[in-house]
């Protein structure tokens, strides 16, 4: 993940919590090409079966630490992967996302659409390491 811009990158393995639904912590620094605050990011991921047990959802809540305005808000992440038969060893992955204001700011528009706009490309990189490292068998 570092080509990611993800440094120092950790994650706790899948632990089953309840129900079918597993549960991991990540923690990783922003990179200065990311950031111009390397910050950290702290997040926590569920994994639960798709109804059709045909995949899996990731949803996800990140909390940014050391960025300005970081504690106003947590970024939350919803990652639908589906198995694409007609592919034979390929996937199709949807990924949502949005903010959760948790303080009040007057620069709420200006975090948001720098927000979107950097999270759009960033997550076309880390999906792209993350297929990279699979078809190596990393």
């Amino acid at each position: 993940m570092q080509k990611a811009g993800c440094l120092n990158y950790s994650l706790t393995p899948w632990e089953l919590d309840k129900d079918g639904i597993y549960v991991r912590q990540i923690c990783y620094k922003f990179d200065k090409c990311v950031s111009r605050y390397r910050g950290e990011a702290v997040s926590t991921q569920q994994r639960s079966l798709l109804p059709d047990r045909n995949g899996w959802v990731i949803e996800e809540v990140l909390t940014l630490h050391g960025v300005p305005l970081g504690d106003h808000f947590n970024l939350h992440f919803r990652y639908q992967i589906e198995h694409a038969p007609s592919k034979g060893k390929a996937c199709h992955i949807c990924v949502y996302f949005g903010i959760a204001w948790l303080k009040s700011t007057r620069h709420q528009k200006r975090i948001s659409k720098n927000i979107h706009s950097n999270l759009q490309d960033r997550l076309k990189l880390m999906v792209g390491e993350v297929e990279k490292e699979f078809l190596t068998g990393k």
